[in-house]
């Protein structure tokens, strides 16, 4: 039988570490795996490089990272009973969280938010850039 799955544990490892899928590993969903790939396969593209974050690799490396963040906002929001029916079926141990979670979403949105308008603002900026440079 599986391990219990606390819903504040989930919501806080997919904000912490969901560019690399330890939140999907812990909930026990399929292809876990596959933002550590795209992670692993991003990062090693930008280490090294000036100008980094206008690489499109880093790009692609910011769609799991983020990903994550939206996650841990969709799983601190679900409902107890509706976590504990998919995440804990069958077990006679459920979740009660409480402001665990409330902070959790919080930190999730402002963090998530954040990075999401960085990345939008940086992409923008490079575009207009490399539209700059192939006009001239």
């Amino acid at each position: 039988m599986t391990h219990f799955r606390h819903k504040a544990l989930a919501a806080l490892l997919a904000a912490l570490l969901g560019a690399v899928g330890i939140n999907r590993a812990y909930l026990g969903q399929p292809f876990w795996w596959l933002p550590l790939a795209v992670t692993l396969i991003a990062l090693p593209l930008i280490i090294g490089v000036s100008n980094w974050y206008q690489t499109p690799s880093f790009f692609v490396a910011m769609v799991p990272v983020i990903a994550g963040f939206i996650q841990a906002l969709v799983i601190a929001l679900m409902p107890d009973q509706q976590f504990d029916a998919r995440f804990n079926a069958g077990r006679s141990q459920r979740n009660s969280s409480g402001w665990d979670a409330v902070l959790i979403a919080i930190a999730s949105l402002l963090i998530g938010a954040a990075l999401l308008m960085t990345t939008i603002a940086l992409a923008t900026q490079t575009y207009f850039e490399y539209a700059l440079k192939v006009s001239s």
